[in-house]
């Protein structure tokens, strides 16, 4: 007997301008729910997703900011969107990084995330990358948890980062990437 195969519940792409709206709307509401408690209020209040619209469509106006920021659409709605690159932190050696990744909240736990990580592996992997690392706050345990479900390896050195006024823990996981 073999195993039913179901489709992947979003399809994944490249964003483009017209995105911005969803991207920012989901990027301010993800940090608002994962970030309560984490991050000082009033950085959250802050938070104004018209704003983040201006910024995202000023991004994707720019060709190298698309080539770097993928969306995950369901029925053409933005649900989730992650980008990514060379790491952050300079390390020579073909390491890439998914610097943000997020989903909108009625569309979580349902393998969109996992889809976004995938894609986005695979983009770095194209680009010559042997190794890809995410960051996230130490606190964040559903992300932790997620990144320790795909897989991940825990990257001994955490580093701090200083988010709305406050210093935060921030701990990294990673993961080989196969030529």
């Amino acid at each position: 007997m073999q195993a039913e195969q179901t489709q992947p519940l979003a399809s994944i792409r490249l964003a483009r301008t017209e995105d911005a709206t969803g991207i920012a709307q989901i990027h301010v509401e993800s940090w608002r729910d994962a970030y309560a408690g984490l991050l000082p209020d009033k950085h959250l209040a802050r938070l104004d997703p018209q704003r983040h619209t201006v910024a995202w469509t000023r991004s994707l106006s720019r060709s190298e900011d698309r080539r770097h920021t993928l969306v995950a659409l369901v029925e053409d709605a933005v649900v989730g969107f992650a980008t990514f690159g060379p790491a952050r932190d300079g390390r020579p050696g073909g390491e890439g990084e998914i610097y943000m990744l997020y989903v909108d909240t009625d569309w979580r736990e349902l393998g969109i995330g996992r889809q976004l990580v995938q894609a986005a592996f695979v983009a770095l992997w194209e680009t010559g990358s042997k190794q890809a690392s995410i960051w996230c706050l130490e606190d964040n345990h559903a992300a932790t948890g997620f990144y320790r479900r795909l897989g991940g390896e825990r990257i001994p050195a955490p580093r701090q980062e200083s988010v709305g006024g406050a210093s935060l823990n921030v701990i990294g996981y990673s993961w080989p990437l196969f030529h």
